[in-house]
Order: structure tokens, then C-alpha cells, then sequence
């Protein structure tokens, strides 16, 4: 009987482990871009510039209204693109005339947690050298988090913003990110985003633990 004692939890491990859901990363929202369509750079909801772009994928949405520089829509990368979505446009954050403003970006966390956005970014010479994020539930008060995606590499490469470790975040109905340059010394100057993705663990459920539980009392009671 004692030696039974001793196997019920080993098997109760294993069952959780065998039970448990094997939670992957899932698409959140997704944006290429390649839907710009801007002759010369202006101001958001001028020029061909939206003031509000939708994701291509997933559910969110980019506001372009709080930036007091101008937009573009210069040559894309296919860096963290899907589906082998081509090289064409980005979104291009021009001017000095910018320097302190922002994009937004919300969507829904329900169901969901540890969010990471990823994107694709380049910048130029006299571009953005500070580009800071924070984030809020309430779209009102907003909490910085650490790290630089801002660069002045004439070079596409990945930038990432791990926002894991808010738990906050998690399963919130509405997030909201602010995505903030300052840096830049010429009219010219610009930072492009491209390719951008939010990823999100699915949050697991409980019933596979109950289950586990419950055949733990099984055990139990055969014993």
C-alpha cells in the first residue's frame, strides 16, 4: 500500500504534464503596409495619409492622428513578413517636426497572454535615434517600458518589444501601445516600420488541471 502511496503523485505529474494544453504563440494582429498608397509625405488624414490603419491580419488598429510629423510610404523589407507578403511599402515616419510624438496601436488581450510585437525597422542619417513604448489598459495613463527600437541604419533589421513580463496585460479587454520618436535633426529624416506582428499566448484552461485532479481522486480511491 505504501509503495502505491508513493507512485499516486508520480502519476498525478505525469498526467498534468500529459493533460496540460501546449500553448504556441498565436497571431494577434498583423501589418504589411502594402495597402499605402502616398504620393508625397504629409500629415496624417491629408495627402493620402490615413489617419487610422486597420490590421491586414488578426484585429488592431494603428492611429496615426497623435503624430505631428509626416507619413510615407517608402520601400518596404520582407523582414517578419507572412504568407511571403512582398517587398512594397511602409510605414514611414518623417521629420524632425515629429520629435516627441507618437503612433498608437490597440487591440484586445481577451483570452490571451504575454503579448511581443515584432517589426521590421530602418531608419536614416538624420532620422529618429529614441523610439520609447508604453502601454495602458484605460488608453489614458500609460507605463514606459525599457529599450530603443529607434535606428538610423540605412539596413532593415528585427526590432522586438517583449511586453511578457506585464502581467497587466494579460487577458486585458483593450490594450493600448504608444510608440514614441524624438531625434530626428532634418525635415528628411524618418524611421519605417514594416511587417509588424503582435503575438500572444493563448491563455490555458483550467479543464485539463480538473481532469488531472479528478483522476488523482480516482486513483485514490482504487487505492
Amino acid at each position: 500500500m505504501s509503495n502505491l502511496n508513493c507512485l499516486i503523485p508520480t502519476v498525478a505529474i505525469s498526467l498534468l504534464a500529459c493533460l496540460a494544453p501546449q500553448s504556441e504563440a498565436a497571431l494577434v494582429a498583423y501589418w504589411n503596409f502594402n495597402g499605402l498608397s502616398i504620393a508625397t509625405a504629409s500629415a496624417p488624414g491629408s495627402g493620402g495619409v490615413p489617419t487610422t490603419i486597420s490590421a491586414d491580419q488578426g484585429s488592431g488598429t494603428i492611429g496615426l492622428s497623435p503624430w505631428t510629423g509626416l507619413v510615407d510610404d517608402f520601400a518596404g523589407s520582407t523582414i517578419n513578413a507572412l504568407n511571403s507578403d512582398p517587398t512594397e511599402e511602409s510605414l514611414s515616419l518623417v521629420s524632425s517636426a515629429g520629435n516627441g510624438s507618437f503612433i498608437t496601436i490597440s487591440f484586445s488581450m481577451t483570452g490571451l497572454e504575454d503579448p511581443v510585437v515584432t517589426f521590421a525597422t530602418r531608419g536614416s542619417s538624420t532620422g529618429f535615434t529614441t523610439g520609447t513604448w508604453s502601454w495602458s489598459t484605460d488608453g489614458v495613463s500609460f507605463t514606459p517600458v525599457a529599450g530603443n527600437t529607434a535606428t538610423t541604419s540605412t539596413t532593415y533589421g528585427l526590432a522586438t518589444v517583449d511586453l511578457s513580463a506585464v502581467n497587466a496585460l494579460d487577458m486585458a479587454t483593450s490594450v493600448f501601445l504608444r510608440y514614441t520618436l524624438s531625434g530626428a535633426t532634418n525635415i528628411s529624416g524618418n524611421n519605417r516600420i514594416d511587417n509588424m506582428q503582435i503575438n500572444a499566448v493563448p491563455e490555458p484552461s483550467g479543464a485539463a488541471i480538473l481532469g488531472s485532479i479528478g483522476m488523482l481522486g480516482l486513483l485514490r480511491r482504487r487505492r
